[in-house]
């Protein structure tokens, strides 16, 4: 998998750090800032759009390193529920997608610190049991809905079977 490239590997070790929250034990990526040069990668876009995203995803999977990066793609874990904001009907929600198949799908929940705690008031494990991943530090930017594929606004680009947006 490209992802794994030592660029990508650097970019982990570089930006990532992990985060876990006192009252829901869960890892939280954090993207700190990702300082690169264009001449790094083999396929660049500096202002991209909403038709940029398929290419993006397109380049990426035939082996290219691709700026914004393909962050959440699809793969044989099953389908990807991606939901923008949360509340108490998302956290319902979340666990019939876990119930329905609890090792076969990926759910990734964007949203503050401060909603994730409101919505999960009355089942605080929800995000850990249900083996959620959760982005807390930005917000969805583009959205392509014909090839299910967004961007986040720090240029991370996330692909879906299912946006749910509360």
């Amino acid at each position: 998998m490209k992802l794994c490239s030592q660029k990508a590997a650097s970019l982990f070790t570089a930006t990532a750090a992990l985060t876990v929250q006192q009252q829901f034990p869960v890892q939280t990526a954090r993207l700190d800032y990702y300082v690169h040069d264009p001449a790094d990668f083999d396929y660049y876009v500096t202002k991209p759009t909403i038709h940029d995203l398929p290419v993006l995803l397109h380049k990426f999977e035939n082996g290219e390193d691709v700026w914004p990066w393909i962050w959440a793609h699809p793969n044989a874990d099953g389908p990807h529920f991606v939901f923008i904001g949360v509340t108490s009907v998302t956290i319902h929600q979340i666990r019939a997608i876990h119930k329905a198949n609890p090792n076969n799908h990926n759910i990734l929940v964007v949203a503050s610190d401060q909603s994730l705690k409101e919505a999960a008031v009355n089942d605080p494990n929800v995000y850990e049991e249900c083996q959620c991943g959760l982005v807390t530090d930005a917000g969805m930017t583009l959205l392509n809905h014909e090839a299910k594929i967004l961007m986040l606004d720090d240029e991370r680009v996330v692909t879906f079977d299912q946006l749910i947006i509360s």
